[in-house]
């Protein structure tokens, strides 16, 4: 194997800007209701069901990604959005020496695990793998078949009638290009699972019994039937969505903040992460200045199937054209960087608000509406 470096981690995760969540409804399983053998299992199954036997299996975890991504990536050519797939188990003796000399690992309870990053080559499709330091130590060409704009087809399905110029067709394809979405897994050698399943359930007893005491001590702190549980208002870098608690006249959706952060706050919601496009619900609403989470309960969540959250800073506006960058990504699909995001010479928020028009078109002389076609989905078109 390649390099070993030790040192003790909590947790594998990242934090993002902007975090979407689907509604759940349903009771938290407390692990303390289970014995230490059970959750053990529970973890070890969870694990050994993310085996990779080779180096053309890990395509599949970078595919699951780029399904799962491009549908909330911001649209942006230059745009690289990364985001972690969690931890896989493989067999290092069944892979090639190549792949397993190149590794470079940490120690995390007591096992060691390796960080591979998967990218995929905007030229040849291919899929790279790197290590920890960057360094590529394998590749897989792409699968047969494999059609890099299966998403941009679905959501443009007209995209090459001769409705669009080959400068538009271009910028969607750059726009929407698998390439920009990279994946992280975490590897854990197979050898090591029951050790790993075991530190876990330890740790979980371990956070159980200290929320325990916490809401012992903190009663009013104590949400029932919902995930807000392990959340104690401390540590936040950035805007994130931490809790769904279900209660009596809807969804609760809690809001957390680093301690310095005094802008105001949007919360979208959408009900198909396909179409792509977000309502805004709760407009630029003001944060708590004695914690650093809010919560806002959407009454409407009740009688929707499906729900996704997110939400943004609604102070942030980079390119300084009225529009707030995360309205931009969400409700517009505008370049939160670019006032101008057309190139038609007329500001996106001009469009927006004042003529009717599509800042995504520089054919801006007529109003757009919105219709249904087909039946079951809404797009813009142009008046005659």
């Amino acid at each position: 194997m390649g390099k070993l470096h030790v040192r003790r981690m909590e947790e594998l995760g990242v934090a993002s800007l902007i975090c979407v969540g689907l509604t759940l409804f349903g009771n938290v399983l407390s692990l303390s209701a289970q014995t230490t053998i059970n959750a053990v299992e529970k973890t070890k199954v969870a694990l050994e069901s993310s085996t990779v036997s080779a180096v053309e299996d890990l395509v599949g975890h970078l595919r699951d990604g780029q399904d799962m991504f491009l549908m909330i990536m911001p649209p942006g050519g230059g745009f690289t959005l990364k985001q972690t797939g969690g931890m896989v188990v493989f067999d290092p003796k069944v892979f090639p020496d190549t792949f397993t000399s190149g590794l470079i690992g940490e120690q995390i309870y007591d096992c060691p695990v390796y960080a591979i990053t998967l990218a995929e080559d905007p030229a040849t499709h291919e899929t790279m793998m790197f290590n920890a330091d960057g360094k590529e130590i394998a590749s897989v060409k792409p699968e047969a078949g494999y059609n890099p704009w299966w998403y941009l087809d679905m959501k443009y399905p007209d995209l090459y009638s001769g409705l669009y110029s080959e400068d538009e067709i271009k910028r969607l394809q750059d726009e929407y290009d698998p390439s920009h979405i990279q994946i992280t897994l975490t590897l854990l050698p197979a050898d090591y699972v029951k050790t790993y399943a075991a530190a876990v359930a330890a740790e979980k007893a371990k956070l159980a019994a200290e929320q325990a005491a916490f809401e012992l001590n903190n009663p009013k702190s104590k949400l029932s039937g919902g995930m807000l549980r392990m959340y104690q208002g401390t540590g936040m870098t950035n805007l994130e969505i931490v809790a769904f608690d279900v209660v009596t006249n809807g969804m609760k959706v809690t809001l957390a903040y680093p301690d310095n952060y005094t802008n105001r706050v949007d919360f979208f919601t959408c009900p198909d992460l396909l179409a792509g496009w977000w309502d805004l619900a709760v407009s630029a609403t003001n944060v708590s200045t004695s914690t650093n989470w809010i919560a806002w309960t959407d009454t409407a969540a009740s009688s929707q199937p499906l729900r996704f959250y997110a939400a943004g800073n609604a102070d942030l506006d980079s390119d300084s054209d009225g529009l707030a960058d995360a309205r931009e990504k969400f409700m517009y699909h505008t370049c939160p960087t670019n006032a101008d995001t057309d190139g038609d010479g007329l500001s996106d928020s001009n469009e927006v608000f004042c003529l009717n028009t599509d800042p995504n078109n520089p054919k801006t002389n007529k109003p757009n509406v919105w219709i249904s076609y087909p039946a079951s989905e809404s797009r813009k078109v142009w008046l005659p």
